[in-house]
């Protein structure tokens, strides 16, 4: 159970491999749930799924929270863990929307948040811990939910995703990206791995662009997400109208 706790591990630790079997055994965790979340979201009606909303919201919030006090207790809590990553910042989204709604919040989760934290269930850059450690397994619950909470959605309706909000999408990322990159260059951090790719990321690719180069990179990467994601509700909508 120490062991567990351990917070002083490092980057320069063994952890677990990239889609080895741990990797593989949190993927189909995170797989099983979103398709059960959603099957169940489905079936519910309009306060139930408030609650259910609201519950995972909250949930991610709490263990949010209580990593960054063990983290504080321990005295691990560097400036390297403040909530500056977009999966971080996606729970208080996720929380702000179970309270409030708002489409364009619910627009913009979809376009940015859920395929964050996707990425991140699949090139976790936590990976320097051990597969049963706290910090490994938090990581996977929080970028889970936040998945599953905007997933669920999408299935049963209550978020129509829309391409035409893309453009409003962006603006609002940039607004967040550009003072997180002034904050990383002055810090030395690399929130929203604005600095340097994640290790085994497909950002990795890019790495020879150097810096600040190196973050074109997201341009066709995002470009092929967006592809996938907007695609179907395109045809969808044309099949619809005829």
């Amino acid at each position: 159970m120490e062991r567990f706790f351990d917070f002083t591990i490092g980057p320069e630790a063994a952890g677990f491999g990239l889609f080895s079997a741990a990797h593989g055994l949190y993927l189909a965790v995170a797989a099983l749930s979103a398709l059960l979340l959603c099957l169940f979201y489905r079936h519910l009606d309009g306060e139930r799924r408030r609650r259910l909303r609201l519950a995972l919201a909250s949930s991610a919030l709490a263990l949010q929270m209580l990593r960054a006090v063990l983290l504080i207790i321990s005295g691990n809590y560097t400036i390297g863990r403040l909530p500056l990553h977009l999966c971080a910042m996606a729970v208080y989204i996720s929380f702000f929307h179970a309270l409030r709604g708002g489409r364009l919040v619910g627009q913009f989760l979809y376009a940015f948040c859920m395929p964050g934290a996707a990425a991140a269930l699949l090139f976790p850059d936590w990976s320097y811990y051990p597969a049963l450690h706290f910090m490994t397994v938090s990581s996977f619950v929080l970028h889970i939910l936040v998945f599953c909470y905007v997933l669920m959605q999408v299935s049963g309706g209550d978020i129509s995703p829309d391409i035409k909000s893309l453009p409003q999408c962006l603006g609002i990322m940039l607004a967040i990206a550009i003072p997180v990159y002034v904050f990383d260059v002055l810090t030395n951090t690399n929130y929203l791995f604005l600095n340097w790719p994640s290790p085994g990321s497909p950002l990795e690719l890019f790495a020879f662009l150097g810096r600040p180069g190196y973050v074109l990179g997201y341009l066709p990467l995002i470009a092929v997400v967006w592809l996938v994601l907007y695609l179907p509700f395109i045809l969808k909508h044309k099949k619809s109208t005829g």
